[in-house]
């Protein structure tokens, strides 16, 4: 068993208009050191679980967070972020912008290869980028790249691309695309159906080396990785679809990690067994849900409702009461303490007088006394509409 490599991601479906922040780390039964100096090794398992299982393995012919986590680990993009969110490099070693910002040309490594050996080079770029924005592959993440108003790949190693207009997320676009090889794209005219989408073949840390549908999947370490061989050799994904069985699995010891429900959190993982074998970690997720309004119907076409809404919702009381203080309310987007988060944005407080005084001014008022507020006779009643399958 090793410390935990990556920060689980579980525990943000248990928010509403929230941030997470709960996670859970596998340990060996003996006690460790873990401040103690050490040496790393390579070598063991490391087990962890997913609720859903991937869809298939070109994250953007997917669409599901299972498919993403996987794929992730097999194929690399041209950029990526680091543990602050700033653009680091990854195939591609370094970039340049045009001082219009319209034209972006990425010079990638010369040192990465595919999984079957062959280089990785900007015709694979290229034909990645083809791929997704063909109009007849089933993507819904070809937007950002349709932007593109001309791409180019002057060299084995150059990749350049411009756009006739401004796109602010022109340049982190690019660490979205995973990158597919060419030689097998071209294999199939339909890129909807190449075989990549259950036998992958990548060029980044792992290697897929099972899939039992319904079960796991297993990889294994990518000995020529351009950033080095991984430390932890393979890694098990088992797909149980129920958390509560995910913790009692967690118990027994046969996964290494998971994220944690709040009353996993705060009330059943505090004996000594617990924490003889296992490190606790609470942090801020990089995920939140909310709550949208569909602006095409006319009832949330006026700002006043949906301010009053927002007025009467209880962030803290839910906080409190549903996650047991494990949550924050979300502001925005983004991550707080993060480059992109902006701390002048102030969120609603939670005000019922207010929340009032705009149905009010919004002419939604219960004008025959029995507590339901209407508008030229039409009552307030909407449906909320949320996913299958998740426990919110």
């Amino acid at each position: 068993m090793f410390p935990c490599p990556r920060a689980p991601r579980g525990p943000a479906k248990y928010t509403l208009a929230l941030a997470a922040l709960l996670a859970a780390c596998g340990a060996p039964k003996a006690t460790v050191d873990y401040d103690a100096a050490g040496a790393p090794a390579k070598g063991d398992t490391y087990v962890s679980a997913t609720i859903g299982e991937a869809s298939n393995l070109v994250p953007w012919l997917a669409g599901d967070n299972a498919s993403s986590e996987i794929a992730g680990l097999i194929y690399d993009t041209l950029i990526k972020y680091d543990k602050d969110l700033n653009l680091a490099p990854s195939v591609a070693e370094r970039w340049d912008v045009s001082d219009d910002g319209l034209r972006l040309t990425f010079h990638l490594r010369k040192d990465v290869t595919w999984a079957d050996g062959k280089p990785l080079t900007s015709a694979d770029v290229m034909a990645t980028f083809k791929a997704i924005t063909n109009p007849n592959t089933r993507t819904p993440y070809a937007g950002d790249y349709l932007m593109v108003k001309t791409a180019d790949a002057p060299d084995p190693y150059t990749f350049t691309v411009t756009y006739d207009k401004p796109f602010a997320p022109a340049l982190s676009s690019w660490a979205g695309l995973a990158l597919m090889p060419k030689h097998i794209l071209d294999e199939t005219p339909d890129v909807n159906e190449t075989r990549l989408r259950r036998e992958p073949m990548g060029s980044g840390p792992w290697k897929l080396t099972a899939w039992e549908s319904g079960k796991e999947l297993r990889l294994t370490a990518n000995p020529t990785h351009f950033e080095g061989e991984p430390f932890i050799t393979n890694l098990r994904t088992r797909v149980i679809t129920d958390q509560d069985t995910q913790f009692l699995e967690l118990q027994n010891g046969s996964i290494d990690s998971m994220g944690l429900k709040p009353v996993q959190w705060t009330r059943l993982t505090d004996g000594d067994d617990f924490t003889r074998r296992y490190a606790k970690y609470r942090y801020l997720s990089s995920s939140y849900v909310y709550l949208g309004f569909n602006l095409t119907r006319p009832l949330f076409a006026d700002k006043r409702l949906r301010q009053a809404l927002s007025y009467a919702t209880p962030r803290e009381q839910i906080i409190q009461g549903v996650l047991m203080g494990q949550g924050l309310p979300a502001i925005g987007p983004f991550k707080p303490g993060t480059w992109a988060a902006n701390t002048n944005i102030q969120a609603y407080p939670f005000d019922i007088e207010k929340a009032k005084m705009l149905l009010d001014q919004a002419g939604w008022l219960d004008s025959n006394g029995d507590g339901v507020r209407d508008k030229d006779g039409t009552p307030l009643r909407f449906t909320v509409v949320t996913n299958q399958g998740n426990d919110q």
